[in-house]
């Protein structure tokens, strides 16, 4: 019997003899994912700017672990499942920190503080698209 086969028959021999615990442990991850969702909501309308958007990865991560693990059973699993599970994990986790550290790393061009960007259209100038716009530091 070949890897692939055996493995198939494996996960269909723990399907016929798997017990479920009854509602109360989907009752409850249903209710920490509610909790999540309300924590998501209150966290969203805050002004947190250097954490805001790590937080909101963390817990969307959380969330969906618990979707994962409980809805779609892979708690209950073992073997590939779990390997395909903590892999995908792991290269998210990579890919959300490379892109997160590049864009942590940049720096922003600085113009010398003896030099004031002019506004770039004149006023009273007509313009190609209708013009007769007003520099911002004029009132009108």
């Amino acid at each position: 019997m070949s890897a692939m086969a055996n493995e198939s028959f494996k996960e269909d021999h723990e399907m016929r003899d798997e017990h479920h615990s009854g509602p109360g442990k989907y009752i409850l991850i249903w209710g920490a994912l509610m909790v999540l969702t309300v924590v998501t909501v209150v966290t969203g309308r805050m002004h947190l700017p250097d954490w805001g958007l790590a937080l909101a990865l963390v817990i969307a991560s959380v969330k969906g672990s618990l979707v994962a693990l409980y809805f779609m059973h892979l708690a209950e699993h073992q073997g590939a499942s779990r390997l395909v599970f903590v892999s995908s994990l792991v290269f998210v986790v990579l890919l959300l920190l490379f892109t997160l550290f590049d864009i942590g790393t940049r720096f922003r061009p600085t113009l010398p503080s003896a030099t004031t960007p002019a506004w770039p259209v004149e006023t009273g100038q007509a313009g190609r698209y209708g013009g007769m716009l007003k520099s911002p530091d004029t009132t009108p």
